[in-house]
């Protein structure tokens, strides 16, 4: 079942670094195996990244093997409150809508 996964980020810079570690680029181009979409945008405590996953399992297999190795890479630790998970029961992708 997809999954939507919402998170908060403290500062874009912190986004930035995270993405350099993971994908070698403060904003990758490419989805990994398993995202359906990733945003990320500003929120009212930092940027607000909400993404769907093909499932919660491809969420956790990302989440670690490059989230959390990432983030221990660059000597930093899980910051504010865990991902908000979302059962979805409908998710429509349009191609147009890239930014």
């Amino acid at each position: 079942m997809a999954i939507a996964v919402i998170a908060d980020i403290p500062s874009t810079e912190l986004y930035e670094q995270i993405n350099e570690q993971m994908f070698g680029t403060k904003r990758p181009t490419e989805s990994p195996d398993g995202n359906i979409i990733h945003t990320a945008g500003d929120g009212p405590s930092g940027i607000c990244v909400v993404d769907v996953w093909e499932s919660k399992e491809a969420f956790e297999t990302f989440m670690n093997e490059k989230i959390m190795p990432a983030m221990q890479e660059a000597g930093m630790e899980m910051q504010g409150s865990p991902p908000v998970i979302v059962d979805l029961i409908h998710v429509i992708v349009n191609e147009e809508a890239r930014v």
